[in-house]
């Protein structure tokens, strides 16, 4: 609706409605206008003014506040002077209307950089008739005179770009301005940066690109960006851990995806904590290694080169030889991206080989010598050639596991499997000499064990429980015997003795033959005697003459001599005597066959120097040598022994 057509079509309204009001104030003014001139008088009037009013009126849509000036003005008239009255022609009466005209004052366009803002506009409000009128703006009341205008000011926010219109009624009557509104500014968009970093936590520089979709330039560290450009941007961050961040850039929220790109290895170690080992044999360990992490892992093992890309794994071995019992370490030491020692302990019991070297016979030696070492042993055998018979049991102290042992012996060179508990055995047989020695061993293991066997000749045990009877010769020589009596003398060496000793139930008797020697030369005379009952006698038949010699026993003392039957005062020696006759019977139990044979030879000892002064067993014999060196051999058979020698006997025992 134009403004003409608005103005013709409110004066109309106004007309009709304000017409009857309008004529009963016309007359009233005229009749007070009548009665308040004075005649002929000049006068002056004053209009009240009109106190400024500022107000607020909102509405929906826009939000205007406004702001309405009332203008004050003052007008004088100066009147002619006073007339006469006269009668005045008669006249038809002016219509007074008012006419408003409305504008609404504002930018057509507004630039800014910020949002939002607001946006000041003016309504004003003319009166271009020829009355006073009221209006209504933004609910309040208004009179305007002709002539005069009301400015309301208002305010509309605007939070966006773009183009609003302005609003406001008059009088109920809607008036607006269209104002576009621009905004200027720049749109800044950080690309996604994508950053890989192989340790952590680190401090990297990434390169973020900026991009301005405003359409204003803008400056971003220091960096000018036009509209529709990109600019790279250089931002030094800390990251403590992959995955994703935002940096703030001058303001822009840049996302930046940070991979942790690394090898990450898991390890385990292990093998055996406790194992049963031969000296020189080798415990394992073993190491293994897997590349958990997201790239390829380049290290070093005891100077092994390893490469391992991601998900690969390896296992890895290592030995410590051991020699004796004890904790051993098995160590593996990494360099590179994994800088580690590891160490595997392992606690080690030495499977000893037990070396037992027996001799079964003739006598039961056992030895149990020392690796690489040897024993020795001193058998006492009765006999000269012996065969011996030896051997050996090896076994190990192992409970876990079984034992390769090689055993060289005098068979050959065989290996050996030993289970837990298990043992092995092996006997042999070898002749050897006595007095004399012999070394037997084995290799296990190519370690000697050994064992020198000595062989000493020692007399058998000799058991003589009884003797029946002792048949003998004695050609030892015993010089210069000499009977002696008060009227003559009888001289002469015993050049042999030889008889028969037999034993009775009561004593023993006695008889043979007896060679001497006298200056009448050699002669060969006869013997008996009879011991019992603590007493005995001997009766000679020597040298041309019987000699009855009488005797007591325990001790030995000749009682009575008697030469070819007369008794004579004699002195007759103990030498004639044999010892045989009055000596204690030569029985034994279980005594050493030297000893024995000692105390055999002392039997038939006449005088002292016939003693027996030492005797030795060489294997066959007992060897016995009296003081002057008569060396006689006594042998031992069964049921007998015999003497050989410058004596000779044949001893019947039982």
């Amino acid at each position: 609706m134009s403004l003409d057509t608005y103005l013709k079509r409110y004066q109309v309204n106004t007309v009709e409605k304000l017409a009857p009001i309008l004529l009963i104030a016309l007359g009233i003014s005229l009749i007070a206008v009548y009665f308040a001139i004075p005649p002929k008088a000049p006068f002056t009037t004053t209009a009240t003014a009109a106190t400024n009013t500022v107000f607020k009126t909102t509405s929906t849509s826009p939000s205007i506040t406004q702001t309405i000036e009332t203008y004050t003005s003052t007008a004088q008239t100066t009147q002619p002077p006073p007339q006469p009255p006269s009668t005045p022609p008669v006249a038809r009466p002016p219509v007074l209307l008012p006419l408003f005209r409305v504008d609404v004052v504002a930018p057509d366009v507004v630039n800014t950089t910020r949002m939002p803002i607001q946006i000041n506009y003016t309504v004003v409000v003319r009166n271009v008739g020829n009355g006073t009128g009221s209006v209504l703006v933004g609910g309040k009341h208004y009179v305007i005179d002709p002539g005069k205008e009301v400015k309301v000011n208002a305010t509309e926010t605007i939070t966006f770009p773009g183009t609003y219109t302005l609003e406001v009624e008059v009088n109920g009557t809607p008036y607006s301005k269209t104002v576009k509104v621009f905004y200027y500014t720049p749109v800044l968009e950080a690309e996604p940066v994508k950053v890989n970093v192989t340790t952590l936590p680190t401090n990297i520089t990434v390169a973020v690109l900026v991009r301005n979709r405003g359409n204003l330039t803008a400056v971003v560290e220091g960096v000018e960006i036009r509209p529709g450009e990109a600019r790279t941007i250089n931002k030094t961050i800390t990251v403590t851990a992959a995955g994703y961040y935002f940096i703030n850039v001058s303001g822009v929220n840049a996302p930046i995806a940070v991979s942790y790109y690394t090898p990450k290895l898991e390890w385990k170690i292990g093998g055996p904590e406790e194992v049963e080992a031969v000296p020189g044999e080798s415990s394992s360990a073993w190491l293994w290694l897997k590349n958990v992490g997201n790239v390829t892992a380049k290290f070093v093992v005891d100077g092994r080169q390893i490469v391992l890309p991601p998900g690969s794994a390896v296992n890895l071995t290592k030995s410590v030889t051991v020699s004796t019992a004890g904790y051993y370490t098995v160590e593996f030491v990494v360099r590179g991206q994994l800088n580690a020692t590891m160490k595997h302990a392992v606690k080690v019991k030495i499977i000893a080989t037990r070396v037992e070297l027996i001799t079964w016979s003739p006598e039961l030696r056992r030895r149990w010598p020392q690796p690489g070492s040897t024993e020795s042993i001193t058998l006492s055998v009765p006999n000269k050639t012996v065969a011996m018979t030896w051997g050996y049991i090896i076994s190990t102290n192992a409970t876990r596991r079984s034992t390769t042992i090689v055993v060289e012996d005098p068979d050959g060179v065989q290996q050996y499997q030993l289970t837990p508990g298990a043992a092995l055995s092996k006997n042999f047989t070898i002749v050897m000499e006595a007095p004399g020695e012999r070394t037997v061993a084995i290799k296990v293991n190519s370690t000697t064990y050994g064992l020198v066997v000595s062989l000493k000749l020692t007399p058998p045990k000799v058991t003589v429980r009884d003797i029946t009877k002792i048949d003998f010769s004695d050609s030892r020589p015993l010089l210069a015997i000499k009977i002696s009596c008060r009227y003559a003398d009888i001289s002469f060496d015993i050049l042999e003795v030889s008889g028969t000793l037999l034993f009775t139930q009561t004593g023993r008797s006695i008889s043979g033959t007896i060679i001497v020697r006298s200056a009448r030369g050699v002669d060969t005379g006869s013997y008996s005697g009879q011991a019992e009952g603590g007493r005995g006698f001997l009766n000679l038949n020597l040298l041309g003459r019987n000699v009855h010699v009488e005797f007591s026993l325990q001790p030995v003392i000749i009682t009575r001599v008697e030469v070819d039957g007369t008794p004579y005062d004699c002195k007759v020696p103990l030498e004639l005597i044999p010892t045989i006759l009055y000596g204690d019977k030569p029985t034994a139990s279980d005594e050493p066959a030297d000893r024995y044979a000692m105390r055999l030879i002392s039997a038939f000892a006449r005088g002292d120097n016939g003693a027996p002064q030492w005797a030795v067993w060489n294997g066959e014999y007992v060897e016995v040598r009296d003081r002057e060196g008569h060396v006689m051999k006594v042998y031992f058979e069964k049921g007998t022994v015999r003497i050989e020698g410058p004596l000779q006997a044949y001893i019947v025992i039982s």
